[in-house]
């Protein structure tokens, strides 16, 4: 029990469950605090009573009855109940246009969460006709809301009119999915049911797939599948190759199982989407703005503007999420990540994926076996330079225990930047860019902390360095760029075209180099003559850079049909060998037997593609062949399944390039 002096004692709940929740979302919606009393407003009986029975429930409170002129109330008068209010963000003045989900309801659980949503509905919410719209004059309400309702997987459209944000949910689908959220007591409840008993048709203008129709007849034609097999199956085609709708994201699923259930391979393009839908919700560009801003641009973020979509897929993926994937797949006993000056949605970022990484060797949390040094950019700087050498010390205290260790310092740059103003504030004389003269006795002494070492207990202990350099413009000349390449002896070098073909991990084939390739090659040859095929694959990329030099100039189609059959393989290499997709479930690690096969295949393809090439084949017959679509695909083959595979693709490559030059 809390008391307030001279007030009531109230009880205040120990944490946020559903009961606290609702009465937050009632509350928010059509309540208010005055001085030292809290205010519910609304004219349905039932929610009157469900708000006396919850003040009773939570903090033991009787809830009077008063009423307005334009609505009936209830009410607590308690200063103790006020103040924990407050404490949890509920606002004291301006409510309607400040208020805001408050953050101990948005880290709650999903049955929380639920039940605000409920609540809130209940009091701001309204249905007509097929659409629950929200209505608020809160901006970070609005944005709120439009969390809470992506996280529970419900599709919404947000607009403002006359300074109020509306939230549409429409369509059976996302009603459907409301309705099983809400509890039978929810003022919407019996109507949401009934339009959902006499709709037949579901309303689905908000998921839908943007394939045009004339793709849509081309794509069946060239299959053999025809209107009526379409039919029997519930699909009627003509709707959207004749009539001009648009197919929904479950009609759209439905034609390429109808695809496959047909013994047909359905378009790479149309498998891809059908996988991508079950994450990914269409949306049309309506307008594109050019903003002109006088600050820097880092990464995605622009001021006032937040919305944008990268990597590969609708993600954001830069030198951070590299960093995630290195540091799941490597075969390191700890990880040491220090976020040496980065922004603080950055180092949030890690913090909150981190956590959600699973070891692959032992399925416990990533987090067991790593050590996070968060450092932001609005530190102090002289924390900023401590964090990386706190960060390669505990790397050697466990290196010095027998562990093989991984340090990734993210970035370097920062910690450069720190030292150059430390040395502007000690008076030191300036190097170049005004950096300190020793910038690269620093960057070496920290990068030759990194070795292996035998303990005196005999075990053997290694320390392997990554540091991400971030240099301004993309600029490899500049002073901490030059000065790592000098010591280093393994380059990445992340590539912003590669980036923004959505190509990750964007790492650049031709920048990029190491010098340990004649230390690893026994070890890679176990596996199989990787050497030469790595040699072969890169002498494919480096003549293809040649070639769209030339493409640039005059086109492709001067290119003779051996060089444009070499691009088709280049472009092979690149997408469908070195592409990954850092989520899928497969693809996002490859084991050295896996890899190793696949760039067989392709450079099998190669040797045949060029035979047949001489013997007079154009080479749009060689694109078109269905192997090319199977050697795409074959990276998504679970290792169980990739062998058996391989060797059906192998058979039914040289019997095609055999059907070819006949």
């Amino acid at each position: 029990m809390v008391k307030k002096k001279g007030g009531k004692p109230v009880k205040i709940p120990r944490s946020v469950d559903e009961r606290l929740a609702e009465f937050l979302g009632l509350l928010l919606s059509d309540g208010m605090i005055k001085g030292n009393s809290v205010y519910f407003f609304n004219n349905n009986p039932f929610l009157l009573a469900r708000f006396s029975k919850l003040c009773r429930e939570l903090f033991g409170c009787e809830a009077k009855p008063g009423e307005e002129r334009t609505a009936k109330s209830r009410y607590v008068c308690n200063g103790a109940l006020v103040e924990f209010l407050r404490a949890l963000g509920f606002p004291g003045r301006k409510k309607s246009r400040s208020c805001r989900i408050p953050p101990a309801v948005l880290m709650s659980p999903k049955r929380v969460v639920r039940a605000f949503l409920e609540g809130y509905l209940n009091g701001d919410g309204s249905f007509s006709g097929r659409t629950l719209e929200i209505w608020t004059a809160s901006e970070d309400m609005a944005i709120d809301l439009s969390y809470i309702l992506s996280r529970l997987g419900i599709l919404y459209r947000v607009s403002k009119r006359a300074g109020y944000y509306r939230i549409d949910i429409e369509g059976k689908r996302e009603l459907q999915k409301i309705f099983k959220l809400l509890s039978k007591s929810c003022v919407f409840h019996r109507k949401i049911k009934n339009y959902l008993t006499r709709c037949s048709r579901a309303y689905e203008s908000v998921d839908v797939v943007p394939v045009s129709a004339d793709l849509l007849r081309e794509t069946l034609r060239r299959l053999g599948i025809t209107r009526t097999y379409l039919e029997s199956r519930g699909i009627f085609i003509k709707n959207y190759t004749d009539l001009g709708e648009t197919p929904t994201a479950d009609t759209f699923v439905k034609i390429v199982k109808a695809m496959r259930d047909a013994g047909l391979e359905s378009e790479s393009r149309f498998n891809a989407i059908s996988e991508l839908l079950k994450d990914v919700v269409f949306e049309k560009v309506k307008e594109v703005k050019i903003l002109q801003t006088p600050s820097p641009v880092y990464d995605i973020t622009v001021p006032e503007t937040h919305n944008f979509v990268g990597g590969f897929g609708p993600l954001l993926l830069h030198n951070t999420v590299f960093l995630h994937q290195t540091a799941k797949w490597s075969d390191a006993h700890a990880i040491v990540y220090v976020g040496c000056g980065e922004r603080g949605n950055e180092m949030c970022d890690v913090l909150v994926h981190f956590p959600q990484l699973k070891d692959p060797r032992t399925g416990r949390p990533l987090m067991e076996r790593t050590v996070l040094i968060a450092n932001t950019s609005n530190m102090p700087v002289a924390a900023r330079e401590a964090s990386v050498y706190t960060g390669v010390t505990i790397g050697e205290y466990f290196r010095d225990m027998g562990y093989h260790v991984a340090l990734m310092a993210d970035s370097t740059s920062r910690w450069a930047e720190a030292m150059r103003e430390i040395s502007g504030r000690l008076e030191e004389m300036p190097g170049e860019e005004g950096f300190p003269a020793y910038l690269g006795s620093r960057l070496a002494e920290f990068y030759e902390r990194a070795g292996i070492v035998e303990t005196l207990s005999g075990l053997r202990g290694s320390l392997t360095i990554l540091g991400a350099v971030s240099p301004p413009g993309g600029d490899f000349s500049e002073p901490v760029t030059q000065n790592t390449l000098r010591i280093v002896k393994v380059f990445w070098g992340l590539d912003s075209a590669l980036a923004d073909r959505r190509h990750f991990p964007s790492v650049n084939w031709l920048t990029s180099y190491s010098l340990y390739l004649d230390t690893v090659e026994g070890w890679w040859n176990k596996f199989g003559d990787w050497s030469k095929l790595r040699k072969e694959a890169m002498a494919i990329l480096q003549r293809e850079a040649e070639l769209l030099e030339i493409v640039r100039l005059v086109g492709p189609d001067a290119l003779p049909e051996p060089d444009r059959g070499l691009l088709e393989v280049a472009r092979m290499i690149r997408e469908d060998f070195l592409q990954q997709s850092a989520l899928d479930p497969v693809d996002t690690y490859c084991p050295p037997e896996k890899q190793i096969r696949m760039l067989e295949l392709i450079l099998e393809f190669h040797r045949l593609a060029s035979e047949a090439i001489k013997s007079g084949v154009p080479v749009g017959k060689i694109k078109s062949l269905p192997v090319v679509e199977r050697i795409a695909r074959l990276k998504q083959r679970p290792l169980e399944e990739f062998e058996g595979e391989a060797e059906k693709l192998e058979k039914a490559m040289k019997e095609s390039f055999r059907e070819l030059v006949k």
